[in-house]
């Protein structure tokens, strides 16, 4: 029977990656409404601090931060050193930390000719590679959990080709090595889902483009390929991973949910 305790997250300790940016700050404040416990992990500290005091200030929140980079294998072990001294068991987890496309990084958000190897590697390592490896070393502190979930936020990008179209005298890129790196993110979601069946639950978000005051001729041809005729919240987003951690979803595993408005239907 679905009752309003089915989405609440009492009593659950639940690790956020990426914590600080945008759609990690939203779930953040969404799995903390939802009465979760909280460890918080970015590598900008300052941020997590902020995001942290905000928090406090809306509700009564435990709330752990973490500066670190989960493609350092040494900060890595930082998470997990604070799990094993606390005796903590991670009921979900939230994988929200990646290089997306405003990142400045040189032969990253540029042309097809002009994208750089060093580039592609680090998205790679980033977006997929270092999510495999955090995930190998966690889950032996989710295996006793009641119905314990993991959330990877990958992209639409991920299944989709991009319509160049909507870059077109625009300052706003497309690189390949995001795409890639998503669509490995949303079929390692499925291999784990297989993997680590039946105790932990995985699955994979995919957004659309989310409004974040992109240039007005890219909005505006953005919103007409939607079905709903606007982009995307950070709250929408927050919304279906708060569903994957709750016990509504407790039959939902290895499946990439698309959250993009009808964008590619």
């Amino acid at each position: 029977m679905i009752t309003e305790n089915n989405l609440r997250l009492d009593n659950k300790t639940i690790v956020v990656t990426g914590a600080s940016g945008y759609i990690g700050s939203s779930i953040s404040s969404s799995l903390s409404m939802l009465g979760a416990d909280l460890i918080l992990v970015d590598i900008d500290k300052e941020k997590l601090s902020k995001l942290s005091n905000n928090i406090k200030n809306q509700n009564p929140a435990n709330i752990k931060i973490i500066k670190a980079d989960l493609s350092k294998p040494k900060d890595v072990l930082k998470i997990l050193k604070y799990i094993m001294d606390n005796k903590l068991v991670i009921n979900g987890l939230v994988n929200s930390n990646g290089m997306v496309g405003t990142s400045k990084t040189k032969g990253w958000n540029t042309t097809f000719l002009k994208q750089e190897q060093p580039a592609w590697e680090k998205a790679l390592d980033i977006n997929l590679t270092s999510i495999f490896f955090f995930i190998q070393k966690i889950e032996k502190y989710m295996n006793n959990a009641v119905d314990p979930s993991i959330v990877n936020i990958s992209s639409i990008y991920g299944t989709y080709a991009p319509d160049h179209s909507l870059y077109n005298d625009t300052k706003i890129n497309n690189p390949a090595a995001y795409s890639v790196s998503k669509a490995g993110l949303t079929y390692l979601s499925k291999w784990l889902a297989s993997s680590l069946a039946p105790k932990i639950r995985i699955n994979s978000i995919s957004p659309g483009g989310i409004f974040r005051n992109q240039e007005k001729k890219f909005v505006r041809k953005y919103i007409e390929k939607t079905l709903l005729k606007r982009m995307a919240t950070e709250d929408d987003i927050a919304g279906c991973v708060a569903f994957l951690l709750s016990s509504l979803s407790s039959y939902i595993t290895g499946q990439d949910i698309i959250v993009d408005g009808g964008w590619g239907i």
